[in-house]
């Protein structure tokens, strides 16, 4: 008997023991052990919203608001290598769900983001996108760097990544043409400055141009610098047009002077400026200056003064690279030695029909005289014709200079009388280049 009473005994604790455990398992809560209530689930995808590729290392954030002032809850978990997450012991709520990776933003909108777990529900997310930042992108630079003046393509060249500080490098090209096709590949993404620099060359930077100003962006596509124009460093050379004529002299800057300096038949370099007294107008001299590329390597030196012809100064000047601000000086030519471009001055005088009780200007057999001058010093001698009646004669005076302002002076010598003219100086005229011969009209008044 007392056998049997122990045995209902050891029956009745085993029964309040299961009694126990499910009164546990029905009281006990998602997290506050409400009654009926089970743990679910949230599942989902995270993908590159351009390639469609599953994302990893995502941190998954989730916030769940409980009804009737249940408070929150939070929750993270980290997408794995195909993109998949599952935030688990999700109770019932209203989840919120964000995601975080350095290099990457939210694509999905927020409302796409949110989701109700029901009792004991899994409850799977549509693909969550994500779209790669530049900064988290690895991108190419291309360009192709030629020189400003000879227009040849750039080898043995530097760039620099200057910007941000923290992201500092350089890589050396052997060519333009390898910078143009291949680039720099794998730079950090985002926006960086650089810097490009070569031997007999101004360094280029990308800040101090306009259209970089803000910064090359590195991103998902290669950014193309385009051509890249780099201005060469300079030597220069200095020479003096000698013996010019006075009437040059006297033109200054309305000479027309143009020196420039030629590279395989390209002009290089180019001197205009013919103001102020450095340049030695007084002395029957121009002297003139020429910033010459260091890349040009021989150059001819020419120039065009109005009135001449081109004349080469020098065919052949060497240009060391190796000395880069320094001057090459003497590239003199001596303008006594070359004739001006001249023309024949045709010269017909006319003179005033006689009127009553008044004679005419001109009468037949008169001897008129014409005297081409240049600053007030004649230039050719004169030349004189017999009037063959009262209307005048002619005159061709050959070896006249172009270009420049010339007075001719025609006289009666038979009668004293000349066209002074308003400044009393004569007719005043240029005669322009490249004509065979000029016509001249002078008349004579009373």
């Amino acid at each position: 008997m007392v056998k049997i009473l122990t045995i209902l005994k050891q029956k009745q604790r085993i029964l309040m023991l299961l009694v126990l455990a499910l009164a546990s398992i029905i009281f006990t809560g998602c997290d506050n052990g409400s009654l009926g209530t089970k743990s679910g689930a949230i599942s989902g995808y995270v993908l590159d919203s351009e390639t469609n590729a599953p994302i990893s290392e995502v941190l998954v954030r989730a916030k769940g608001t409980k009804d009737q002032g249940g408070g929150t809850v939070n929750k993270t978990t980290y997408t794995d290598g195909d993109g998949s997450f599952v935030i688990g012991d999700a109770c019932k709520a209203s989840w919120q769900l964000s995601v975080e990776k350095y290099g990457y933003s939210l694509f999905t909108t927020a409302d796409e983001m949110q989701c109700e777990v029901n009792n004991g529900e899994t409850f799977v997310m549509s693909p969550i996108r994500m779209t790669k930042l530049a900064s988290g992108t690895k991108g190419v630079l291309k360009g192709y760097p030629i020189d400003a003046i000879t227009g040849r393509a750039l080898t043995n060249f530097t760039i620099s990544q200057t910007e941000p500080y923290n992201e500092r490098k350089s890589k050396t090209f052997d060519s333009a043409a390898t910078f143009r096709d291949t680039g720099w590949t794998n730079l950090e993404g985002g926006y960086h400055h650089y810097t490009i620099t070569a031997n007999n060359y101004e360094p280029y930077k990308t800040s101090d141009q306009d259209a970089f100003k803000d910064g090359i962006e590195i991103g998902k596509s290669p950014f193309d610098m385009g051509t890249i124009k780099m201005t060469p460093l300079t030597i220069q050379i200095g020479g003096t047009l000698r013996n010019l004529p006075g009437y040059v002299i006297a033109a200054g800057d309305d000479s027309g002077l143009t020196v420039w300096a030629e590279s395989g038949g390209k002009v290089v370099a180019t001197y205009t400026d013919l103001s102020g007294e450095d340049k030695g107008t007084k002395l029957g001299n121009i002297n003139f200056f020429l910033n010459v590329p260091v890349t040009a390597g021989s150059v001819a030196v020419k120039c065009k003064l109005r009135g001449y012809d081109i004349v080469t100064i020098s065919s052949a000047v060497s240009i060391p690279s190796s000395n880069p601000g320094g001057i090459i000086s003497g590239v003199d030519v001596d303008f006594s030695t070359i004739e001006p471009i001249k023309t024949d001055v045709r010269i017909i005088f006319t003179g005033s029909e006689p009127e009553d009780n008044k004679p005419g200007s001109i009468a037949p057999g008169d001897t008129l005289r014409a005297y081409i001058q240049a600053g007030g010093v004649d230039i050719v001698p004169y030349a004189e014709c017999i009037a063959h009646s009262g209307l005048g004669g002619e005159v061709i005076i050959s070896g006249v200079i172009t270009g420049y302002k010339i007075n001719i002076l025609g006289v009666n010598m038979t009668r004293m009388f000349n066209n002074n003219g308003s400044d009393g100086g004569g007719l005043e005229i240029t005669i322009p280049e490249g004509v065979d011969v000029y016509p001249v009209i002078v008349s004579f008044g009373d």
